[in-house]
């Protein structure tokens, strides 16, 4: 992806090769976000913005300015921003906030998506699983604030393998998500997916996932626990996330998957979205 030209800051536009930060915002981070723009929509803003509030509730604090009337304020810098950077055939924006002087403040980046719609990869994607740390349970693993240290990990070891995509456990061995995102096992008419129980993180794309489970007669379950056993006998296995959408994993060790019902669910998450 390529970084948008501007950034917006407190709602002022910056060049994005002049904007710095100083130590104390630096120190001042509390969290990102990041949210899709197909074309001028935004899929799943509500639930962004739900996470937002309740990320902004962890940490003690609260921005009227997005989220009031169903997060109106919010929307509108978002859309300033595609504007100005002038990518309104897909971009991603990570909106950070920090917490410095007793006041909150923000920044909304834009970059390129070199996808226009919510596309499944026509390449499928090989995976390995990344046992070198486990990932525990807590109130905060089902969440990106208890996730992303082990996905930064994780990502950082990736570069060096043959694999696309890493598959993390959490401390009994088991398979929980991969970097950021959900994964799925398919067989025959059964989806299987990892439990927050368990350490998984709960993406925001789920529930429209689970309805078109329902709507193609699929039957979803969480297991105890997804094993690398179960990984070798699945027919599919997928990742799902609200960013990238649904992709396709074609290999495991010496194992090949097929992709005839994630074809028919990409199919349904693509239009349900710019519906």
């Amino acid at each position: 992806m390529n970084t948008g030209k501007y950034i917006l800051v407190n709602g002022t536009f910056i060049p994005t090769d002049e904007y710095r930060i100083s130590l104390q915002e630096s120190g001042a981070f509390l969290f990102a976000e990041k949210i899709r723009a197909v074309r001028t929509n935004f899929p799943f803003f509500t639930e962004t913005l739900e996470i937002l509030i309740l990320k902004l509730l962890i940490f003690n604090q609260s921005f009227p300015e997005f989220t009031d009337r169903d997060g109106s304020g919010f929307k509108r810098q978002l859309e300033r921003t595609l504007t100005k950077n002038k990518l309104f055939l897909g971009a991603v924006f990570t909106i950070t906030f920090r917490c410095f002087n007793d006041k909150l403040h923000y920044t909304i980046q834009a970059e390129k998506f070199e996808h226009t719609d919510f596309e499944l990869n026509e390449k499928g994607l090989f995976v390995d699983v990344f046992d070198k740390i486990q990932k525990p349970s807590s109130s905060l693993s089902n969440l990106s604030l208890g996730s992303e240290v082990y996905w930064n990990i994780a990502r950082n070891h990736l570069k060096g393998s043959q694999a696309d995509q890493f598959l993390l456990v959490n401390q009994e061995d088991n398979i929980v998500e991969a970097i950021e995102a959900n994964v799925y096992l398919i067989n025959g008419d059964e989806i299987f997916g990892a439990s927050c129980e368990h350490g998984a993180y709960l993406d925001i794309s789920q529930p429209l996932l689970l309805d078109i489970v329902s709507k193609l007669n699929l039957r979803y379950s969480e297991r105890d626990k997804i094993t690398l056993q179960d990984i070798r006998s699945a027919e599919e296995i997928m990742t799902v996330n609200a960013i990238e959408g649904i992709r396709w994993i074609v290999g495991f060790e010496g194992k090949r998957f097929f992709n005839n019902t994630i074809r028919k669910i990409s199919d349904i998450f693509g239009k349900s979205l710019l519906s």
